[in-house]
């Protein structure tokens, strides 16, 4: 039976239409910082591995090797270290398993709203590949909103703009028309990709 934070990120990948692999590389991601504000000394090498078939949630973290530890955060005696590596030496960082005991209340709670800004910023990667390759393609979009005789084009997964310079003289446009497009480009801003579109380019013309 599915964990309930695997049925999550399955939901999520979804909603988001992102691979499920992407998402869990998100999470763990996020589970790395919020694992180590709660748990793990600053600046401390931290690995957090999540099974895709049970959901089981792993942390690892890299500790020295010495004869008696004086900060038990970041080192490990060597005879504990042996069972983990039998050939290590004293002196070397090796990787331990120290998944902490509240893993489960920190991946539902504290990791949260990173995870979902990680999804965002994965989601407009996504968006941008899709789009970067077609530069004077013609697609088609929605009107969504006018805007100081700006377009707002909803094109399925993300939305495009027809500025003023780049629309058809005398042509009219309304909310809920469907429009055919020129794709002029596609450019990645701190808000996502921003999508800006033609309806005057000889592309779109020669169709």
């Amino acid at each position: 039976m599915k964990s309930d934070f695997l049925l999550a990120i399955t939901q999520l990948s979804a909603e988001k239409k992102l691979p499920k692999e992407v998402v869990i590389a998100a999470v763990e991601s996020a589970l790395v910082s919020a694992y180590r504000k709660d748990n793990f000394a600053a600046n401390q090498n931290i690995a957090v591995k999540i099974n895709p078939t049970t959901g089981k949630v792993e942390v690892w973290v890299e500790k020295t090797v010495v004869e008696l530890p004086l900060d038990e955060r970041r080192e490990i005696p060597l005879d504990e270290a042996r069972r983990v590596k039998p050939d290590v030496q004293i002196g070397t960082a090796i990787m331990v398993e120290a998944t902490p005991r509240n893993a489960g209340r920190i991946a539902a709670q504290t990791a949260k709203q990173v995870i979902l800004q990680r999804l965002h910023e994965a989601e407009h990667s996504a968006i941008f590949e899709e789009y970067a390759d077609k530069e004077g393609d013609i697609v088609t979009g929605l009107v969504q909103r006018i805007e100081s005789r700006q377009i707002f084009l909803d094109l399925g997964r993300t939305e495009a703009v027809l500025p003023a310079a780049e629309q058809v003289h005398n042509e009219r446009y309304r909310v809920g028309q469907r429009l055919k497009v020129c794709l002029l480009e596609v450019v990645q801003t701190n808000r996502g990709p921003q999508l800006v579109v033609s309806r005057s380019h000889p592309n779109l013309l020669r169709r």
